[in-house]
């Protein structure tokens, strides 16, 4: 189950997050909720949650990349996603500074926050398609991700290979954005070109490389076949 510590100085919005997250699934559990940067930092030393969902825009906060980094001296395992409800490219490549795996905005969807969450535990990266590639080259280049080959992909090739990557099929990533599976096919052969790779496993690999996602997509887009009745 994954322990997840929530930080926003809006308790509506703190509250309907943590509703989300129980109601989505049972995945995840909420164990505990800041309200400012000092709530955030004593939170973390305690409880030293797998993720942190944070919203930079609270007292006690300051330098964003700085805040970050102090929350990644207190708990290295801390995974940390900004949400966020200014698209501000500058703000996102500093928390990318700081060791921020993730920006969102807060108009994104529930699917869309999810997918960033499970990208992220997957030891992957996930920008807001709203910001520019640059910013998603620079949290790559910060997790120490980056490729010349990724760096050849559109923004839209960077989104399908990160839904690759959670395991989906072309039927789910047309549903998730909202392209015919046809676009998904066409987009696929393009990124396995510039990848230099065969398959869709391979392509994930390339996204996120660490031993154990590469376990975990193994599994994800191989499943073991079902025993026969």
């Amino acid at each position: 189950m994954l322990r997840v510590l929530l930080a926003d100085d809006h308790s509506l919005f703190r509250e309907m997050l943590t509703e989300v997250l129980r109601y989505k699934t049972e995945a995840y559990t909420v164990i505990g909720e800041a309200r400012d940067g000092t709530e955030v930092l004593t939170l973390v030393t305690y409880h030293q949650p797998d993720l942190l969902l944070l919203d930079y825009k609270m007292p006690h906060v300051g330098r964003l990349s700085t805040f970050c980094q102090d929350v990644l001296q207190r708990s290295s395992a801390t995974r940390i996603l900004i949400v966020s409800g200014y698209m501000e490219e500058k703000i996102a490549s500093e928390a990318a500074v700081g060791g921020a795996r993730g920006y969102i905005l807060k108009g994104a969807s529930i699917a869309d926050l999810l997918s960033a969450i499970t990208t992220i535990q997957a030891g992957g990266v996930w920008v807001d398609p709203h910001l520019s590639r640059q910013v998603f080259h620079t949290f790559l280049n910060q997790g120490g991700k980056a490729t010349e080959n990724l760096g050849q992909l559109s923004r839209q090739e960077l989104q399908i290979l990160s839904l690759v990557s959670q395991g989906m099929n072309n039927k789910e990533i047309s549903a998730h954005l909202y392209i015919s599976q046809k676009t998904v096919k066409n987009h696929l052969t393009h990124i396995f070109a510039k990848l230099g790779v065969a398959n869709r496993q391979q392509a994930a690999l390339v996204f996120l490389p660490e031993k154990e996602s590469a376990d975990q997509l193994s599994r994800d887009l191989h499943p073991p076949a079902k025993p026969r009745a």
